[in-house]
């Protein structure tokens, strides 16, 4: 079980060592990170209820937490906080109320001189408005100087949760083989993954499933890139998958690659490349011994080494947890040295437009001698009858 109470407690230190008197939340990843109040799923929409820019949580340097919550839908937030007792009180915000004097009625409650207020990074820039107007003599910053070092080290709880969300994917994975005919499409499979996932136990994908056939065809060498589309699967079509769920606020990210029919030499060599360039990247990444970057490097020099560099078009990997993309990330400028228990993707890829494409991913845990998978689904190439 994550222990929100401590949390919140090396949070709280680390405003103090920073002058910070007072912490902004909109309900988002960060919020959920500090207090386990749940997420929406996206819906697509960028405004829903009465005031959404002043909804949120007002952490302060004491024991409890102010939440300001729309009247429409208020009733969820207040079934959220009831079993959490960091949360104060809920303070719904009436159509007949202003909300920026409900923020300045919250923000009373609170001792802010000569102290800054941190705000999350993807609060509403009208949010951050009024806080300046509501607090003239505070100065202000970013909450991801906070939040965003305690969410790359993930704890034992955190890290038993990613491990069901990769068993849930990988059982939607096996079901997914067995849809893998000749004539399917596909979205048909992408849906068929998606059923797959919430059947075992996910709320919701953590990005748009991604399966996708190439074809060595002319006719199938200018088909647009699409996540999953109404491609149908034909004899000599290369297979990837990317995909992944969420499992109580945790993630997983997941690539295997299958062929249809005989897979050629070419194809079988570039498949045995990608492995070696994943595990030559997860056997470098010891804790406290190698940057982000370096990490990179290392799986791309595997790849480039037999000439198709630049065909490897992405970065290596990113950090994964309560989103499934976030700091640090596995690219060719981040310095971040990699610490015991950070986990990422690890993904390399080789795709040949028109012709073929090759890739696998799991989520790594990085310990001190290097990344561990999180997944049990094996690395072969799966070939489709």
């Amino acid at each position: 079980m994550i222990d929100y109470k401590a949390r919140l407690a090396t949070a709280r230190a680390r405003m103090a060592e920073q002058n910070i008197g007072l912490m902004f939340l909109p309900p988002g990843a960060n919020l959920f990170y500090l207090t386990g109040l749940r997420r929406h799923e996206g819906d697509n929409t960028d405004a829903n209820a009465y005031g959404d820019w002043a909804v949120g949580a007002y952490i302060g340097l004491e024991d409890s937490i102010i939440l300001t919550a729309p009247r429409m839908g208020g009733a969820f937030f207040q079934d959220e906080v009831r079993d959490k007792p960091w949360f104060e009180s809920v303070r719904i915000i009436m159509e007949t109320e202003d909300p920026t004097a409900v923020m300045a009625e919250v923000l009373k409650r609170f001792s802010l001189a000569g102290k800054k207020v941190a705000f999350d990074d993807r609060a509403w820039s009208k949010s951050a408005l009024d806080f300046q107007k509501l607090l003239p003599k505070s100065s202000f910053c970013l909450a991801s100087q906070i939040t965003d070092r305690m969410r790359m080290i993930k704890e034992e709880a955190a890290l038993q949760l990613m491990r069901h969300a990769g068993v849930i994917t990988d059982k939607a994975f096996q079901a997914a083989l067995k849809r893998l005919k000749v004539g399917v499409t596909e979205l048909e499979v992408a849906t068929e993954i998606d059923y797959q996932m919430k059947l075992a136990g996910a709320e919701y994908t953590s990005f748009v499933t991604g399966v996708r056939f190439t074809s060595s065809s002319e006719a199938a060498a200018g088909t647009p890139i699409a996540r999953a589309g109404g491609k149908a699967l034909a004899p000599g079509d290369s297979v990837t998958f990317d995909f992944g769920c969420v499992y109580q606020g945790y993630c997983s990210d997941f690539g295997r690659s299958a062929f249809v029919g005989n897979p050629p030499a070419e194809y079988v060599k570039v498949h045995n490349l990608v492995l070696e360039a994943q595990k030559a990247g997860m056997a470098a990444m010891k804790a406290g011994q190698i940057t982000a970057s370096q990490a990179n490097a290392i799986a791309r020099a595997v790849i480039e080494a037999e000439g198709y560099g630049d065909n490897f078009t992405h970065r290596l990997g990113h950090g994964i947890g309560i989103t499934v993309h976030e700091e640090p990330f596995l690219d060719n400028v981040n310095q971040t040295v990699l610490q015991a228990n950070m986990t990422f993707t690890v993904e390399p890829s080789i795709r040949v437009p028109g012709r073929f494409s090759n890739r696998v991913e799991d989520v790594v845990q990085v310990t001190e001698t290097g990344a561990v998978s999180l997944y049990g689904t094996d690395h072969r190439l799966y070939i489709v009858d």
